[in-house]
């Protein structure tokens, strides 16, 4: 079975061109005052509400939050990959990014703190997915 895919709309396409270019795109507010990184995209800022918002490229680094292992998928399309660790990941700019991480132990080893890259694999015939990979592995 095919897995789920993204619904992109014209606010998070710069995400998703950027995610099948195998980079993090991330917003972030324009304005003087604030100039926070923002993730997920919106149409505007939600700390300071301002509709002035850039584009900046993430370094694709982070460190683990949090983190679970799953092994029974929600999705048919994930079956053949469980056990797999899903984690939440705060990027070095500050962002919180959720995602798979293959190859990271599914025995229970803690993982918070740990740091992380980002990596891209397929995800359907013509996307690719971010997910983290453990940075000295």
């Amino acid at each position: 079975m095919d897995k789920p895919q993204p619904r992109v709309n014209e606010v998070s396409k710069p995400y998703w061109e950027g995610v099948n270019a195998g980079r993090i795109l991330l917003q972030r507010c324009a304005h003087d005052g604030c100039r926070r990184v923002i993730f997920y995209p919106r149409v505007c800022c939600p700390f300071c509400r301002r509709d002035e918002l850039d584009w900046i490229e993430a370094a694709g680094t982070g460190r683990v939050i949090s983190h679970t292992t799953v092994h029974r998928t929600h999705h048919d399309g994930f079956n053949g990959e469980a056990p797999y660790v899903f984690a939440a990941v705060e990027l070095t700019e500050g962002a919180l990014l959720y995602g798979q991480m293959p190859g990271a132990p599914t025995d229970g080893t803690s993982l918070i703190g740990r740091a992380v890259k980002t990596a891209f694999v397929p995800h359907g015939p013509s996307r690719r997915m971010a997910v983290f990979q453990l940075a000295n592995a």
